[in-house]
This record gives structure tokens, sequence and C-alpha cells, in this order.
């Protein structure tokens, strides 16, 4: 961010200028009709001819004249992700920019309403942003108005040092290092979103963003990663889904209603991504992608191994966070025969990454029985974290050293 009114507001006088071009270059945007999706790029995870998973980032939606035929199709294995550097980021690039007002808020000096973030109402200007960056004893005076954002609108709000503020005074916009400007702020959550099967997935608004700049040319630094103007959005971090999504489903993009460009059109997605056809303001049916399915591997053995370490504790990786409640569903057999001598846990700090099985009985205690195998099922009512199940049962074997 350069500052907030990059990002915001000088996007429309942006929008205005070129409304009187036409869209014969890469570097023009196409303000005619509605905005319009033209491309969007995310993960897909597919299997090559070893059976290796790789993940490629490719257009799951449109086409560009620089992309390879292999990094444009349709998708049906889009990377389920998850913890760290496997979250999928869905970039959404969009045909002109919208208002960015509808898009991102400021961050204010204390809770506000749910959150410390606030809207920038549409027509605000630079000094609009700067009065309610005032210090706190003049905030009444100078951050008042239709265009007064951080605005207390619970029976009390409280700033960062404590001080009490009254329903319908402002808080402030928060700006510690007095440039008359926000110090942050966030995508709005309910702005644009994906929808998953049956449920919405949670948005992470403090990762996902508005950008306003960028065009139809691949720059050196940041590929077609940086084309746009675009919104990114990247699924929720927080737990338990972790930046997860729905495995196995099909899915499609959201937009609030006040997502829209400088003549109030909503967006839309035109078949195949190609803006020269007509699409309807908010009709966003063109475009959807699925999930790939739920997988989980053995981590610390091949199946079928022999001579495994009976001390040892058993690693399996499922692909997304697991719904901790179905740990319970695992179960095993100790050389055909039911065995039950066992905990199944999540490794530190692992979030359902990682699980570990831990033998509870044999000689010495905490061990597996010697030359003897062991055969662990994962059955269809083991699920992810958003209750999408196995496929299939999966089934693991070993067999113990002496």
């Amino acid at each position: 961010m350069n500052t907030l009114w990059s990002r915001i507001a000088v996007a429309l006088v942006t929008v205005a200028a070129a409304a009187c071009t036409s869209n014969d270059s890469a570097t023009n945007l196409n303000p005619a009709g509605p905005p319009m999706i033209e491309q969007v790029r995310l993960n897909e995870n597919v299997a090559d001819a070893t059976g290796a998973v790789r993940t490629n980032r490719v257009f799951a939606f449109g086409t560009h004249p620089q992309a390879l035929q292999t990094e444009e199709h349709e998708v049906t294995s889009a990377q389920a992700g998850g913890l760290s550097n496997k979250i999928n980021a869905i970039r959404i690039v969009i045909d002109e920019l919208l208002v960015g007002n509808n898009l991102e808020e400021v961050q204010c000096r204390g809770v506000v309403d749910a959150d410390t973030f606030s809207r920038v109402p549409l027509g605000s200007t630079p000094d609009d942003v700067r009065n309610c960056a005032s210090a706190n004893d003049v905030l009444t005076t100078t951050c008042t108005g239709a265009h007064a954002m951080c605005i207390c609108e619970n029976p009390i709000c409280v700033r960062n040092d404590n001080t009490m503020v009254n329903m319908g005074d402002p808080v402030g916009i928060e700006d510690q290092n007095q440039d008359g400007n926000t110090d942050a702020h966030q995508f709005i959550a309910t702005a644009a979103g994906i929808h998953c099967g049956a449920q919405d997935v949670a948005i992470d608004p403090a990762l996902s963003f508005w950008n306003p700049s960028g065009d139809q040319q691949k720059p050196a630094q940041g590929g077609f990663d940086a084309l746009g103007p675009a919104i990114v959005l990247v699924p929720s971090t927080l737990a338990p889904h972790f930046g997860s999504l729905p495995t196995n489903t099909d899915c499609s993009l959201t937009f609030s209603p006040d997502v829209v460009d400088k003549d109030g059109n909503g967006v839309c997605a035109p078949p195949g991504g190609d803006v020269a056809f007509d699409c309807s303001p908010g009709d966003v049916s063109a475009f959807h992608f699925k999930i790939e399915p739920m997988t989980v591997v053995a981590a610390n053995f091949s199946d079928g191994d022999t001579g495994y370490d009976r001390t040892a504790d058993v690693l399996f990786a499922p692909n997304v966070p697991v719904d901790m409640t179905k740990l319970s569903t695992i179960t095993a057999t100790q050389g055909g025969t039911a065995f039950s001598a066992f905990t199944v846990t999540t490794g530190p700090l692992q979030m359902g990454s990682l699980i570990s099985i831990h033998a509870t009985g044999g000689n010495p205690a905490g061990t597996f029985a010697p030359n003897t195998k062991y055969t662990f099922t994962f059955p269809t009512t083991f699920t992810d974290t958003y209750g999408s199940a196995l496929p299939q049962a999966v089934t693991f074997t070993f067999t113990t050293g002496s």
C-alpha cells in the first residue's frame, strides 16, 4: 500500500480517465459495460506419470496470449491447501477498476462496530481522511458530517489509549506516524467470497486485498500474478480451517451487490473470460472450479514395509486439516485381529496436518509387537474440517521388526 487514497479514492479518478479510452491494447482497461472477470488465477494439484503430485499455478478462467495451453483450462483439482505455504490464494482479474470504498476499510483507534475497521464513505476526499486522523481532543470538531469515518456504532467504544467514546462520536483513524492517513487497511470480508458445495468459505480479510493497479502486460517481476486490476481472496487462516478449502466440492465466486464500477454495475463473468462477450451485471455463473479430494498418505513408512521400528509412532499426512472429532474413526488390526491399544493425536503445531498413532501396550510399554503385521484404515467417515469426507477408505500396512 502506498496510501489509503491510492487504493480507494484515486482509483475512481483513474476509472474516469479510462472511460475515454478503448480496449485496444494490453495496457488499457475496458470501462464499457459492467466490470468483467477477465481471468482467475489459482493453484491446482495434478499427479505426474510417476504418481507424484505437483502444484501448478494456472488460469482457471480466461486466457492470456503469453500463457501456454497447459496453463489455462478448467480446474477440477484445485489445491485444497491450508497450513502456511499451501494456502490457495485466488486472484480475480477485472477488466476495469471497481469502487475501492466497497472493497477495503480503514483501521480505527479501537473497536467501532464488530472490529477496529471502518468503511470509507463514498465521495470522501483526502481531507476527510485527514480530519478523522486528527488528535483525540479535536476529533469531535474535525471528524464530522456525511464523510466521517471510524465513528462509534456501539453503546460505548474504547480507544487504544483506554479513553471512552460515546455512540455516534468519532473514535479516530489509527495514524501513529501522523501523516494524515490510516496506518493500515483490510479487505471487507463480505465484499467477495468463495462458495463451495452448500457453504461459504470464510475469507481472511487481513491477507485478502484489492489491487487497483496492473494491466494485461506480464511484467518481469510477478509474472501472471501481477495482472490487474485484481481482487485476491485468501481463505481464512484461523481455526479450524487454517486456510484450507472444502475438499471434493464444486466452487464458485460471490460478490456483494455493492461491489461495483463507477456506473454502479456489478461484477460479471463473460463466457470463457472473453470480454468481447456480454454478461449480465452480478452474474458470475460462467466460472466455477472443483477442489481436489481429501487424501491421506503414510508419512514415515511406505505401504507394505517390513522391519518397521516397533518403538516408533506411526505418522500419516492428510492434505488438509482434519476434523479432530473423527480421529477416533481410524481402526487397526494386529496380525489380522482387531487392535485398539493405541492413541491418535496430531503433531505439535501441525493443526491436523500430521496424524500420530502411538502404541499404548506392548512389552516394553508403548511399543508394537515384534514381527507382526499391522493394518490401519481411514474410513469414508473421516473428514476435513468442513465435513467433506475421504472419497474411499484408505488402508496402510507394515510389518514390525524384531
